[in-house]
């Protein structure tokens, strides 16, 4: 049988259309694949980063406030040491404090009574009052880079009377009256803090988490 003039290759054309079509169904296949591996891993990156910007958190408010306030009520030099030896060391976190006077400032008196070279800025990149690193302690595992923590208090709004110096016990204030406000009335009234905390990864900065605390000691 003798096809037509105009229906010639039209066999060829169907062929190459189907075949057109189920490669872009395959592409599209791919690239729906390929996404959600990506968005999958970013989501896994970034709740690692949040979760280590809780914990930068936690070690803060939890640990280094309140030795450092201890310490305020002692020998401030020696409690700043002996907070630095036992978290500064290489195989801890390697805690830094860039500068003492200024975190005792922020500390122990009102944000209008910092010293003014003491940053304000939210940022706690910039002139943070502590750094150190968090890394994993499993052994026998390949080592995975660490998070960096960033902590900083960029406000204290309010001068409690809280006894500093009795870790144990800090809502002790009537052994502590500071403030003429509360001056003889017994009531117990925290120092409050604001602190910006921010972490990111060791060895790529763009994945970070910012943590804002208001923290009453």
């Amino acid at each position: 049988m003798k096809l037509p003039g105009n229906e010639r290759g039209v066999a060829l054309v169907t062929s190459l259309l189907l075949t057109l079509i189920a490669m872009g169904i395959i592409l599209m296949l791919m690239y729906s694949v390929t996404a959600n591996i990506q968005v999958s891993a970013a989501s896994k990156r970034y709740k690692n980063v949040v979760e280590a910007a809780y914990g930068g958190v936690s070690l803060s408010v939890n640990e280094f406030i309140p030795n450092l306030n201890s310490a305020i009520f002692g020998n401030y030099s020696s409690g700043v040491s002996e907070l630095l030896t036992k978290y500064a060391a290489s195989d801890k976190i390697q805690l830094e404090i860039p500068s003492l006077a200024c975190l005792r400032d922020k500390l122990d008196n009102s944000t209008a009574n910092w010293s003014p070279s003491c940053s304000k800025t939210v940022n706690p990149k910039d002139n943070p009052d502590m750094t150190f690193v968090l890394k994993s302690t499993l052994t026998g595992l390949h080592s995975n880079p660490g998070f960096k923590v960033y902590t900083k208090i960029v406000a204290t709004p309010v001068k409690g009377n809280t006894d500093k110096a009795d870790k144990p016990n800090l809502r002790k204030g009537e052994n502590v009256i500071e403030s003429a406000e509360v001056e003889g009335t017994g009531a117990t009234i925290p120092t409050t803090y604001r602190l910006e905390v921010q972490a990111e990864q060791e060895n790529n900065p763009r994945e970070k988490a910012n943590i804002s605390v208001l923290y009453a000691y």
